[in-house]
């Protein structure tokens, strides 16, 4: 019956006309398979205010302000996993990856904090385009989720297809997002580094973002000027902004 309903939401999705009819396919499908909350998001950056970042999702507001007022986005195990993931991942899998991490105290008050707000367990499907992770979708509950690899992998489809439909009802150019610039291929790290050029930073402030070296930052950002043709920093943003390669 799971497969089913998860089927006829990938045929029902693509004809929705508005996004509080999308939300509510899509929470009516993943109450049936088990789960209560998810978070639809943008690929994670260091910015101030990272609820910035979501798309949509019905997580309490009083986790999301404790999110953001606690600044949990730097050590959140999750996000850490995502960032280096190339398929979808279980919340618990990524938790034990970072056991003997330093911080891995200050990534266990933040588990401790988002249990006592109904996120016990859970699982994050990141969305990829063709030059590398566009966002992810990451969906819990207060009790474990057990899916079969097949819904697994018809759910990765799903969250794909989700954040893809939600950006065209914002009216969001997603052919840029996912199709366009398909002849550059960035590393992900050169998408980084790029993308806080484009926020105006300097190679030792990127470099303490990413921890690399300045010249490390120096090599990304020639990389993608001699991939992009581009004639300098300023010009290689620029073209990938045109391409859709950053936001």
């Amino acid at each position: 019956m799971r497969l089913n309903e998860i089927l006829r939401y990938l045929v029902t999705i693509g004809e929705v006309p508005t996004r509080d009819m999308a939300l509510m396919e899509f929470e009516q499908l993943i109450s049936l398979l088990g789960y209560r909350y998810y978070c639809v998001f943008h690929e994670p950056k260091p910015i101030e205010n990272p609820a910035q970042l979501i798309i949509a999702a019905n997580w309490d507001k009083r986790w999301i302000e404790r999110y953001v007022a606690n600044k949990y986005i730097v050590n959140d195990p999750t996000i850490r996993y995502l960032l280096k993931a190339n398929r979808s991942f279980s919340w618990a899998h990524a938790f034990a990856a970072y056991q003997e991490h330093p911080h891995y105290r200050r990534m266990q008050k933040m588990i401790q904090d988002g249990k006592a707000h109904g996120l016990v367990s859970g699982h994050i499907f990141p969305v990829f385009g063709r030059t590398g992770l566009l966002g992810a979708t990451t969906l819990g509950g207060p009790e474990e989720i057990d899916l079969s690899p097949v819904e697994i992998m018809l759910l990765e489809t799903v969250t794909r297809t989700t954040y893809i439909k939600l950006l065209e009802l914002e009216g969001s150019l997603i052919a840029e997002k996912v199709g366009d610039g398909a002849d550059v291929m960035l590393t992900h790290r050169e998408i980084q580094a790029l993308s806080h050029m484009a926020d105006g930073k300097t190679s030792p402030e990127i470099g303490d973002i990413l921890k690399v070296a300045p010249t490390t930052v120096d090599w990304y950002g020639a990389s993608v000027q001699e991939k992009m043709g581009a004639r300098n920093r300023i010009h290689a943003v620029a073209l990938a902004i045109r391409r859709g390669l950053i936001p």
